[in-house]
């Protein structure tokens, strides 16, 4: 199937809005064209079937999620600073943990810990060292609101591991968009999220009144899976709904602070998924987190262990290239064989669940064979770490 640029799209359903005069979110636009994907009903079924599946695990750990930041610029002040990009980092661990001053705007509403931490990625995907930030200069305008010329001249890293952001030139008529998980026809080089320059952090080239980083906690959110709080119908009506409980439904879009009732109930302002400047915003519903949490396990479920993953360095990788785990699937004994390993023969072996938690860890000689029994845990998609103190190498494992 062909693409259809995001341009084209809020060209065609006669939706422009100057960025200048209000929000505006590329996300409605990526569904639409996800929508005339044919397999896009069989996508929503299996979605809605493993969320009806997923247990969320009560320890509600903690999940830190490597983050790498594309810069592609034409002009200078596309080129933002470090400190632009370490200021939205800041912006997203305080919202995505409850710790934002202004959750007072979203009095009278569940506010959420999502409990997801955002730290920029130490390695690449080959191993090698990294401050998370990559820069690309181009000489196409606007780049990033057409088609996916961004990810053209700037692929993602691998998805499976981070959290791919491009911050660059979206033109006038949007402020960002993404897209959201597993969705049929984007390639793994174009998935994550895209933020212009100028709405992209607390310092720098930002434009005011989108100058608080909300525009990215806003796409993380589409990221995760969550749709605005109308829905997808951006036609005023009250028969579409964003699927969560403790969000009212309301009509349409919101774009400023003054309370407003619709759909028979007072719209949730407050919210990250709104329309409203940055500085109206303040909170995530229990509903909201719990969401982007089955989200996580269920769509982008080694994107939690990409911090894990981070850790290991090329020559790590190279030590442990030929590290086999089997049978995998099955249904409790898992052998481990290692390679190219030289003389090290003690190795501490570290079993995780999917929401993060270390549930086995032992220790092990080479010679005595590098079992893990796993007949006693429950069926489910666990992480195991081998490492000796100085290398180590991050394996999935299913048990069923």
């Amino acid at each position: 199937m062909k693409k259809i640029s995001l341009l084209y799209f809020l060209l065609a359903a006669g939706s422009i809005v100057l960025a200048q005069a209000k929000r505006t979110c590329g996300f409605d636009q990526v569904q639409q064209q996800i929508s005339q994907h044919p397999d896009f009903n069989t996508y929503q079924k299996n979605k809605q079937l493993a969320y009806k599946n997923v247990r969320l695990q009560k320890t509600d750990t903690v999940i830190r999620i490597p983050v790498v930041v594309h810069v592609i610029h034409r002009l200078a002040a596309e080129n933002i600073s470090t400190a632009q990009i370490n200021s939205q980092i800041a912006v997203l661990n305080k919202d995505f943990r409850k710790k934002n001053a202004d959750t007072t705007n979203a009095t009278g509403w569940s506010i959420a810990d999502v409990k997801f931490e955002f730290v920029l990625a130490t390695r690449d995907p080959s191993g090698n060292t990294s401050t998370g930030i990559t820069r690309t200069a181009t000489t196409i305008d606007n780049i990033c609101a057409n088609s996916n010329q961004y990810a053209t001249l700037r692929p993602a890293w691998n998805p499976e591991r981070y959290l791919n952001i491009w911050v660059c030139d979206v033109g006038d008529f949007i402020l960002g968009f993404a897209y959201p998980p597993n969705a049929p026809n984007i390639s793994p080089a174009e998935d994550g999220v895209v933020i212009g320059h100028n709405y992209f952090g607390t310092v720098g080239s930002i434009q005011a009144p989108w100058n608080l980083g909300r525009t990215t906690t806003h796409e993380i959110g589409h990221y995760f899976d969550l749709l605005h709080l109308w829905g997808n119908d951006n036609n005023p009506s009250c028969n579409t709904d964003d699927g969560i409980a403790d969000t009212p439904n309301q009509a349409d879009e919101e774009y400023n602070c003054a309370t407003r009732t619709s759909c028979g109930s007072v719209d949730q302002l407050s919210n990250f998924l709104q329309y409203v400047d940055d500085d109206c915003m303040g909170n995530f519903t229990l509903g909201q987190k719990n969401r982007m949490r089955m989200a996580l396990y269920t769509q982008r479920d080694s994107l939690q262990f990409g911090d894990l993953l981070n850790l290991t360095s090329i020559s790590e990788q190279n030590l442990f290239s030929k590290t086999l785990l089997y049978p995998n699937p099955n249904h409790g004994l898992f052998q481990i064989e290692l390679t190219n390993v030289g003389g090290l023969n003690r190795f501490e072996i570290e079993v995780y669940n999917m929401a993060g938690k270390l549930v086995a860890v032992e220790t092990k000689t080479n010679q005595s064979g590098l079992l893990i029994n796993m007949e006693t845990a429950a069926n489910g998609v666990y992480f195991v770490r081998i490492t000796n103190g100085e290398f180590s190498s991050t394996k999935k494992l299913i048990k069923h």
